[in-house]
């Protein structure tokens, strides 16, 4: 609701405005007949994101030469638009103002969604050098408010430009063609500037009926725009090739002589644009293509890059081995009589993968009995007495796992 609060607020204001200057600058010195000022109402379709669906909503305009007011959205925008032209002098130099505010969703790619503000300004200074070719010289600046969502962000983005345009009017015996082609620069924050290059032409074959189609060449914003109005029917239809996007309005323009009176409510009979309203002006403040000028777009926060860069490591998972099992054919104990170093083999052991270790869990109840760790070999030293049979008990751990153990008797008899 606070946008939308806002949103109003700031239409009263200009439509206010719009009403009291309706007829400011109307007639400029005899260099046309004025044209009709109208309120066009219609319906909204756009699809403002690739990887969305279009919606509808709905807008509404106050058009004149000098003063101009569009209000529209859907559920995924609002757009606020407005435009004014002053010629001060009364004379063959003119300039012009406008802004815009949108507020607008913008999604990622798993679909959750943040809406952003962004707000635009432009100025332009405009010559008449006769009464069918005028030039235009001007620039914009445009302000995208960032915000962080979820594991995404969309950064605050700069973006302005400065363009020259020039209008040439043709009367020929099968209607009024009007004519324009635009150059300029535009200077991103994001991404390196680029030129910029566009052309417009509108067609009428009656002072109330109009065929116009406009293209502009930027990066990532390859748009088209195509009209069509016959009396007070109209539809537009703007596409964005570069974003996969794009809008179409459609509704109808009402004439008036006083906004108040119902009664001088009319179809338009004079739809002709003045020289002077330019199509590059109108495409930076408020033209159907208008959109979210983000170059760095919506990205990943640099946690979730930084997450997503490192390696995956694979689930280990253990191996699995049986027990260590040791087989005792093979040993016995030698007494040499002596009773020193009398040397006891090495026991059979498998199942071990690789690396067992052994070790004496019980000594011998006679003498002393060595082992060596690594192979299993066993030394003992002492003396063996007639009926001194005893047993010991050794250990088998299995590294590899770390765990697996098993332990295993030696019975040694006296054979003295």
């Amino acid at each position: 609701m606070k946008k939308y609060s806002l949103v109003t607020l700031m239409l009263l204001g200009l439509t206010s405005t719009a009403f009291a200057n309706a007829q400011v600058n109307e007639a400029w010195n005899d260099y046309s007949v004025n044209r009709d000022v109208t309120v066009n109402v219609y319906g909204v379709g756009a699809k403002t994101d690739k990887n969305e669906n279009s919606h509808a909503g709905m807008g509404i305009m106050f058009d004149s030469e000098a003063i101009k007011v569009k209000l529209e959205g859907t559920s995924d925008f609002i757009k606020l638009g407005t435009a004014l032209k002053f010629n001060p002098f009364d004379g063959k130099l003119y300039m012009k103002v406008g802004g815009n505010y949108i507020n607008q969703t913008m999604y990622a790619p798993d679909s959750t969604n943040t809406d952003v503000n962004q707000y635009s300004g432009a100025v332009a200074l405009g010559y008449m050098f006769t009464d069918d070719l005028y030039l235009d010289m001007g620039g914009s600046y445009t302000n995208l408010d960032g915000k962080s969502f979820g594991v995404y962000e969309i950064k605050d983005e700069e973006t302005s430009l400065v363009y020259g345009e020039i209008a040439k009017r043709w009367e020929t015996a099968i209607g009024t063609l009007d004519t324009t082609a635009n150059a300029g620069e535009v200077f991103h924050e994001y991404v390196s500037d680029e030129f910029s290059y566009g052309v417009g032409i509108d067609y009428y074959p009656k002072s109330n009926i109009k065929l116009a189609y406009n293209y502009q060449n930027e990066k990532n914003n390859i748009a088209n725009i195509y009209a069509v109005q016959y009396s007070f029917l109209y539809a537009e239809y703007a596409e964005n090739i570069s974003m996969d996007t794009y809008q179409v309005n459609a509704g109808v323009k009402i004439a008036f002589d006083d906004l108040f009176d119902f009664s001088t409510w009319k179809a338009p009979t004079n739809i002709k644009s003045h020289l002077s309203e330019l199509h590059r002006f109108e495409t930076m403040t408020f033209a159907n293509n208008m959109g979210i000028q983000s170059y760095a777009s919506v990205q990943k926060i640099q946690a979730a890059i930084d997450r997503d860069n490192t390696p995956v490591r694979p689930p280990v998972t253990p191996l699995a081995i049986s027990e260590p099992t040791i087989s005792m054919a093979n040993t016995s104990v030698q007494d040499d009589g002596g009773g020193n170093s009398n040397t006891v083999g090495t026991p059979t052991v498998s199942n071990v993968e690789a690396g067992a270790v052994y070790e004496i869990v019980s000594d011998p109840t006679s003498g002393m009995l060595t082992i060596n760790s690594s192979t299993g070999a066993m030394t003992w030293d002492g003396d063996l007495f007639a009926n001194t049979d005893f047993s010991i008990t050794i250990k088998v751990t299995n590294t590899d796992t770390g765990t697996q153990s098993t332990t295993f008797t030696l019975s040694v008899e006296d054979n003295g």
